[in-house]
């Protein structure tokens, strides 16, 4: 076949929604019926179902949706190659436990060329592939437009711990270009470990690479977007936007005639985390369909004011609702700084003070028990009195109640269940505390969006008089490098990388004491939005009932 000495490629880093398999096909047939003048359009990895689809793929509905999908987009007159993800389940799979494959579909003049199986089944972290799929050992490039195409899948590319290399085996049996679709969820610096993979691939095999990438939120996940190009130099020759959908035109040279001078696309971390989460969110509210409006508790603390800005940027300062409910022990700079806040977010605020809901379980609780000394009991029912109040405001106007618990405080249970865990999202739940100082002052760059005095003051729940954070907590700059040696490398007899930085083992234990003992509530907390390699949710999986000694 007469081939051009560049192809014309087509990325469409687009936002499914799982299950929706009507929506998510006829978005991806508009994007083909748009593409008259294009050799390959690209779709990301099971774009046509969503992604995780988890034990709804054994659903006959979903089965037989997706079935029908594929029969549509085949029909649809165009000149161009398609490629897009979804599962197939071959005969050759019939009665076997794993009856499906994660596939790349080719459809080429109305018809399907070629089901391109996925040979690497990731099974850590959020993924948990071999519970459904079966793994393919195929590694034949197809032909597009006169070019040996060789299409990986994800996990395909990301081979260092596998003795299988799909991209080496593909290029020893002709690949001249390789196309990689992709599921690939976002964590702070994921798009510089992702770049530096492809562009080592690239300049290892002498081969340009097509990565496209999903984007957008599902439950906890977020997919980044970012889709990119390199050249057989192993330079970025092109980039598609982050945390949105793009639908990017790009003719490939397939042998660059030489290098380019490189843009660096790396941006600041804070920005991509404020990004991600407002993707989030944004989407678990609208794709929902549910929520008419957002509420949370505000307290003049800094998680409740980070969590409202994330809300007001993603859903609209007119969605949001913060309510602020006072006790003898709150102070009054608290209730300032908060209305300070409402007023730089130009969110609607309610002050609703619960000093005489406590008084009436205080009177209730010593008819029944006596007269009891103050403890953590009557600081934790203040919480659940608001909790209380705040699920009433969520039922009674289809609200979405966000709950503003930070990393450092689950990760040791300083938190209240069914008090301040609450909630139908989690906002900043996989950010440590200093980690939401960094991004506070960042937001505060040009202008003061977070009022100065709560970033300042010192943490306190206020929930007795005089109280801090740090009246239970080592300070929260000593507990997050602690958290992070537990998170990152485990539970160990010995930290003598903490040693070395001379944190004391008293305060070592203490920490890793309370991380052991707070597993209980970690398994109830609601959903937050993963931006670590190491968040709590789907892909962290501990026990409750043990007993660890160290």
């Amino acid at each position: 076949m007469m081939r051009n000495s560049k192809l014309k490629v087509k990325i469409a880093q687009i936002n499914p929604i799982v299950g929706d398999i009507d929506y998510n096909t006829a978005k991806i047939i508009d994007i083909i019926k748009k593409s008259e003048d294009c050799d390959i359009i690209i779709f990301p990895e099971m774009v046509l179902v969503g992604y995780p689809l988890m034990d709804h793929i054994h659903d006959p509905i979903i089965r037989k949706k997706n079935f029908e999908a594929v029969e549509k987009i085949k029909g649809i007159e165009t000149e161009s190659t398609t490629i897009l993800g979804t599962f197939s389940e071959p005969k050759e799979l019939e009665g076997k436990i794993h009856r499906f494959y994660n596939s790349a579909v080719v459809i080429e003049n109305n018809k399907i060329t070629k089901y391109v199986n996925k040979r690497l089944l990731p099974n850590y972290d959020v993924f948990d592939e071999r519970r459904y799929f079966s793994f393919d050992n195929k590694y034949d490039p197809i032909e597009i437009k006169g070019y040996k195409v060789g299409i990986l899948i994800c996990e395909d590319i990301w081979d260092k711990h596998y003795n299988v290399k799909v991209a080496r085996n593909l290029k020893t049996n002709g690949a001249e270009i390789l196309i990689v679709i992709n599921a690939s969820p976002y964590y702070i610096n994921k798009f510089k470990l992702r770049s530096d993979l492809i562009r080592g691939k690239s300049k290892e095999l002498s081969l340009p690479i097509v990565y496209v990438n999903l984007v957008g939120g599902l439950d906890e996940i977020v997919y980044d977007g970012q889709s990119f190009i390199t050249n057989q130099f192993g330079q970025i020759i092109f980039k598609a936007k982050s945390f949105q959908e793009d639908i990017c035109f790009f003719e490939l040279p397939v042998k660059s005639p030489k290098r380019i001078e490189e843009i660096n696309y790396e941006v600041d971390w804070r920005e991509e985390v404020v990004s991600a989460l407002k993707l989030n969110l944004f989407d678990y509210y609208n794709k929902s369909g549910i929520f008419k409006g957002a509420v949370l508790g505000l307290s003049g603390g800094i998680d409740s004011a980070f969590t409202a800005y994330i809300c007001a940027s993603a859903l609209g300062s007119d969605k949001l609702t913060a309510i602020m409910m006072p006790t003898r022990f709150t102070s009054n700079e608290s209730i300032d700084l908060s209305r300070s806040l409402c007023e730089n977010l130009k969110i609607k605020y309610k002050i609703h003070p619960i000093d005489e809901l406590f008084a009436v379980y205080e009177k209730n609780l010593e008819e029944h028990l006596g007269k009891q000394p103050f403890n953590i009991a009557d600081e934790n029912l203040q919480s659940r009195i608001r909790a209380n109040l705040l699920m009433y405001y969520s039922n009674k106007f289809n609200w979405l109640l966000v709950s503003t618990g930070n990393k450092s405080e689950i990760g040791v249970g300083y938190c209240t269940l069914y008090g301040d865990t609450c909630g139908g999202k989690n906002i900043p739940g996989d950010l440590l505390k200093v980690q939401i100082y960094d991004i506070c002052d960042w937001l505060n760059r040009y202008k003061e969006v977070i009022p100065k005095g709560i970033i300042e003051r010192p943490p306190t729940a206020e929930l007795r008089q005089n109280q801090k954070d740090s009246d239970s907590l080592p300070p929260y700059d000593t507990l997050d490098v602690i958290l992070g040696e537990i998170f990152d490398n485990g539970i160990r007899a010995e930290y003598k990388n903490l040693k070395n930085k001379g944190f004391d083992m008293h305060t070592i234990n203490q920490v890793v004491n309370l991380y052991l003992n707070s597993e209980f509530k970690r398994r109830q907390l609601v959903q937050t939005i993963k931006v670590s390699e190491s968040a709590f949710g789907i892909g962290r999986r501990y026990p409750v009932l043990k007993r660890i000694k160290f």
